[in-house]
């Protein structure tokens, strides 16, 4: 199993064996909300393969690993991580960028920001800041693995509409209900949206989700299953220890 290049809120790195057990046969593999990729790094390659993110710099990333890896790993060769870097790579106008010093921008201010947001500086009295990014040739395995593999960047309405089929396979993994997310608009709206969405695709789908009374009425009469992860995200400790999720299916 592959590592992927960032961290995000809610990856799902210790799920994903769980997820990937629970695949159904399918030659046609989508993730809506990519983030992290934690179970498309961790899977067999399918046949065909999609992956999506709303957000743009992180779908530039995953481009320009697969076009441009050396380049990306010889940028950030010798940088290392400190406060006034973050500060300059946060700070950086976009227009002014190509689109690989975007995703070196990115990759940089990501890894080295508190709970991979890139908003804050992360920063430890007991541990080391990320040096994954640093290592060389560390994203060679990933720019092999995305060769074949289709980059979206649209809304996840638009991507099941073109990608729906009866051997197609979505994996779900949206921002989680009621909780902090990375900005970009996911309420309950956006939720009952994707709920309708998937009720009518022809394929099979495979939700990752908070346990949350609303959810559960949401998704009555599919099939549900509850599984407690430990998160260890969060400067207090009440933000830390194990919590229920939900995954949830429209197949057996």
């Amino acid at each position: 199993m592959l590592k992927p290049p960032i961290c995000r809120v809610g990856g799902k790195s210790r799920l994903r064996k769980t997820i990937i057990e629970m695949m159904p046969d399918h030659k046609c593999y989508i993730e809506l909300f990519f983030g992290a990729g934690w179970v498309y790094f961790g899977k067999q390659p399918s046949k065909t393969e999609i992956i999506n993110d709303i957000d743009k710099e992180l779908i530039n990333l995953y481009k320009m690993i697969k076009y441009h890896a050396p380049e990306i790993e010889r940028q950030l060769e010798f940088e290392f991580s400190g406060r006034d870097i973050f500060e300059e790579y946060k700070h950086l106008n976009l227009e002014y960028l190509t689109e690989i010093n975007r995703a070196v921008r990115f990759l940089y201010t990501i890894t080295q920001s508190f709970a991979g947001k890139g908003c804050v500086y992360g920063y430890s009295t007991v541990g080391k800041p990320s040096q994954h990014i640093f290592y060389k040739n560390v994203l060679d395995e990933l720019s092999e693995r995305l060769k074949n593999t289709y980059a979206e960047n649209l809304d996840f309405t638009r991507i099941i509409d073109k990608y729906d089929r009866e051997y197609s396979f979505f994996f779900c993994d949206p921002p989680y209900f009621e909780t902090c997310g990375y900005g970009n608009k996911f309420e309950e709206e956006e939720h009952i949206i994707l709920r309708d969405k998937l009720k009518n695709i022809k394929g099979k789908f495979l939700l990752t989700i908070n346990d949350h009374v609303k959810v559960r009425e949401w998704y009555n009469g599919f099939n549900i299953k509850e599984v407690q992860v430990n998160y260890s995200v969060g400067k207090e400790k009440k933000s830390r220890g194990k919590y229920k999720e939900l995954i949830i299916t429209n197949y057996d």
